[in-house]
């Protein structure tokens, strides 16, 4: 899986991503799940096109495997708890997010192991710790 953010942490955003969400807002901003019309038939066509230049971009056979969610949490949430399964031991560190730590606490309830193997003050992890 392969995970890009930059959103909530890039400021300013170049040009042309400002041009783009204009373009959008004001020429098809529609339901793209709504193809009976003109400005839905577009958004539709903008996601696909999207798909497959990033598909391009990782060598990703099939663009259609390529979601979209609404924020990173959303992200983080999915794939955890879409791979994890009962019986699984997750291991992590005490430097991980939030938004990471909450769906594997969750899973314990699901039989669900985990590990968090403590960094040090300065947040360094020492490997024999993992193992």
């Amino acid at each position: 899986m392969i995970y890009l953010d930059n959103a909530a942490t890039t400021y300013p955003k170049p040009e042309s991503v400002y041009d783009a969400v204009s373009d959008c807002m004001r020429n098809y901003c529609a339901n793209p799940g709504r193809a009976g019309h003109k400005l839905a038939m577009r958004a539709a066509r903008e996601i696909y096109d999207t798909r497959e230049n990033i598909a391009k971009l990782f060598n990703i056979d099939n663009p259609m495997n390529i979601i979209f969610t609404s924020n990173a949490t959303d992200s983080l949430n999915l794939a955890i708890k879409g791979v994890v399964n009962s019986g699984d031991h997750i291991i992590t560190t005490s430097m991980e997010h939030n938004s990471v730590i909450r769906p594997i606490k969750s899973l314990e309830k699901l039989g669900v192991e985990n590990t968090i193997v403590q960094c040090d003050k300065e947040g360094f992890l020492d490997c024999k710790d993992i193992e």
